[in-house]
């Protein structure tokens, strides 16, 4: 086990709300009062605001829980919210992701009667309106939710989804959406179906690589080698999918260490390889723990790392978090000693990580930063602390932003424009989103990754009216977007060429005026790069 250390610079920051530097402004706070309000994750948008996924708790004699919405200025301060509830009064925002089309992207769970919820996930557009949201109905799980959402470069959507399915074989799925909301497929990893030695896989992330494909971070149940049919102890587990959602492999890490734990993130590395953060777990305590692997799932190297060598307080350390910048790496850890719950908190690593003498460049403790904790990095490398102010009978959201010293940041006084992509006039505006107009999916008709993509080399034309009288006809097509030098014929019952045209990528239909052709049957052909890729027959009726 790797445990040695040197530390080059050890910089405690002790958090207070009562700096003299006029122009600091964090940490910021966000809550009601007398209830729990809490942020289970944050991003930047792209106006350079940011986007809180929150959620607020009341509890009386009717314990509710509502989803909030909140987006800041780049100093934090609100610019607008949304309150998102259901019917039953009780969910749970987990998740967000900033849309290319400048909306947005949150998923959780949605509970529908006492221990029974469906995963949901919802899109607002730019200008804070909910254009659409699905909720999936299942019957095997009580409690499933979506973990983690995130857009692919093409515009669909990946939700990490747990308790789907059968427990506890098949806990762990990957659902693909495209961009309205439509399955597309989905599947389970790590099934004990096809690994007896498991039990019980969950996601806490996942990744799309530099190749398009999904790395999942979890944890999953697993027999030791040495005992097959014993007992099943946890393990960090890593999972590798395909575009079309195919699993390639699964790393359950540590079996021939002892090693047992989680895994909560990764990152990829210029060489193709990667390095996951989470906690190892002895008898006492929690470690942090990186691991490095290559893209066939191969581990090369790790390292457990004795936070208390930091700092004699940190008897308990996790890795929740991590990102890189330049030569640098800085995890979002739960730390703090063995007789308290873990705090929030950061610290900033060297490159030499595997190092035994692995080198800590500065680190921090926030006392006052409990769980729920997540930690981002901004495209101005500063770094976003979200994480939960915690006193008798009141939670607040807490955001702090931090520079690579993490140190608080100062106000940027460089004036912005916030939602610009939103042009009606009025909006966005603060309100209320209701989940109980939501399409529920009780079923899934939906073809295997392997029928989708075949179905995508092909372009399914239709014609309307038909049978035709005289005057136009409109040719409708599906899938141009992944298509190149697209080509309309129509020919006549003998073969004889009637009607030529070029389709462009995107295009929908085309209207054709059938004013001077002959009565009869004709075939419609579509060609992609020459070939035939789509065929119909339609009737003309003078």
């Amino acid at each position: 086990m790797k445990t040695n250390i040197q530390i080059l610079t050890t910089t405690l920051i002790l958090l207070t709300t009562g700096f003299t530097n006029i122009a600091q402004v964090w940490p910021k706070y966000y809550g009601f009062s007398n209830s729990y309000d809490y942020a289970d994750d944050i991003s930047e948008s792209y106006d350079k605001g940011y986007l809180i996924c929150g959620n607020i708790y009341n509890i009386g004699t009717n314990t509710t829980q509502s989803s909030w919405l909140i987006k800041t200025d780049i100093n934090g301060d609100t610019l607008w919210e949304k309150i998102i509830t259901n019917e039953q009064q009780f969910l749970r925002s987990l998740t967000i992701e900033q849309a290319k089309d400048g909306g947005l992207l949150l998923a959780g769970l949605s509970v529908i009667e006492e221990n029974q919820s469906l995963p949901y996930i919802m899109k607002l557009n730019a200008c804070g309106e909910k254009e659409w949201c699905k909720l999936f109905a299942n019957v095997e799980g009580e409690l499933p939710w979506v973990q983690a959402v995130k857009e692919t470069s093409s515009g669909n959507i990946v939700l990490l989804v747990n308790q789907y399915g059968e427990i506890p074989e098949e806990t762990m799925h990957l659902f693909k959406l495209n961009a309205f909301g439509e399955v597309l497929w989905k599947k389970s990893y790590c099934s004990g179906y096809v690994y007896p030695e498991s039990a019980h896989p969950l996601g806490e992330s996942v990744f799309i690589t530099s190749e398009n494909k999904y790395l999942i971070s979890g944890n999953v149940y697993w027999e030791n080698p040495w005992n097959p049919g014993g007992i099943k102890i946890i393990r960090p587990l890593f999972v590798m999918v395909d575009s079309i959602g195919s699993e390639e492999w699964i790393l359950p890490f540590g079996l021939q260490d002892t090693i047992y734990g989680d895994a909560f993130e990764v990152i990829e590395l210029e060489n193709g390889n990667f390095i996951g953060a989470g906690s190892q777990w002895p008898d006492s305590g929690k470690d942090g723990l990186f691991i490095a692997f290559n893209n066939n799932g191969n581990t090369f190297d790790y390292n457990i790392l004795d936070l208390t060598i930091v700092d004699p307080i940190y008897e308990d350390g996790i890795f929740i978090n991590l990102k890189r910048n330049d030569t640098v790496f800085i995890t979002g850890c739960g730390l703090g000693d063995l007789n308290q719950s873990l705090k929030g908190g950061e610290l900033v690593f060297g490159n030499n990580i595997f190092e035994p003498d692995f080198t800590v460049f500065y680190h921090r403790y926030d006392q006052e930063a409990g769980a729920p904790y997540t930690m981002d990095k901004t495209t101005f490398n500063k770094i976003l602390s979200n994480s939960t102010k915690q006193e008798s009978g009141n939670w607040d959201i807490k955001l702090a932003k931090l520079n690579m010293q993490l140190e608080y940041d100062s106000l940027i006084p460089v004036p912005y424009t916030y939602d610009s992509l939103c042009t009606t006039p009025g909006l966005p505006q603060s309100g209320f989103i209701s989940l109980d107009t939501c399409d529920i999916i009780t079923g899934f008709d939906i073809p295997s990754p392997e029928e989708y993509y075949a179905n995508l080399q092909k372009i399914p034309v239709k014609v309307y009216p038909n049978p035709a009288m005289k005057g136009q006809i409109t040719f409708e097509f599906k899938n141009t977007k992944h298509h190149s030098n697209i080509e309309l014929k129509c020919f006549g019952i003998y073969g004889e060429e009637v009607h030529k045209e070029k389709v462009y990528r995107h295009q929908g239909k085309s209207i054709v005026d059938i004013s001077r052709w002959q009565k009869g049957m004709y075939i419609v052909v579509v060609y992609s790069g020459g070939l035939p890729v789509g065929r119909c027959k339609f009737v003309i009726n003078h």
